[in-house]
Formats: structure tokens, sequence, C-alpha cells
């Protein structure tokens, strides 16, 4: 499964073509993606790989709109 995110209109650079604004983690090559919601409203997309469980990346409260994928609980 994959974890897709969809970035609000907002927190996208000037002229950034809003129909391209889902950034999408692919589960491929051993490397399975996760997502968790903080309290806080951030994002954050765990990678999982070889054993260990890293944060990959991480989306303030006002970046980003909506989440689809795997949730996971976090390391």
């Amino acid at each position: 499964m994959a974890v897709t995110v969809t970035m609000l209109v907002s927190s996208l650079p000037e002229g950034y073509p809003h129909d391209e604004r889902d950034t999408e983690y692919t589960d491929a090559g051993g490397r399975k993606y996760t997502y968790q919601l903080h309290p806080s409203g951030a994002l954050v997309v765990y990678e999982k790989a070889e054993g260990r469980n890293e944060v990959h990346i991480m989306y303030g409260p006002s970046a980003w709109e909506s989440v689809q994928g795997d949730a996971g609980s976090g390391r």
C-alpha cells in the first residue's frame, strides 16, 4: 500500500500546478510506508526497511489537506 498526501493549495509555491499537489510514497524494494497523525495536526510519514522504521518526512498542520494509505502506529 502507498501513502498519498494531498497538499493544501495555500502551501504550494507560487506558480506550482494545483493539479500536481499529490505526493505518493509507494511501497517497493522492501520499503513500506505508513503515516501517523499527531494531536498537533502534524503528519509524519514513516519508512520501514531492513528492520528499521524511521521518519521519512514530516508535514506541518498548515501544509497538508488529506492523507490516504496505511495508518501505522509510528515507531
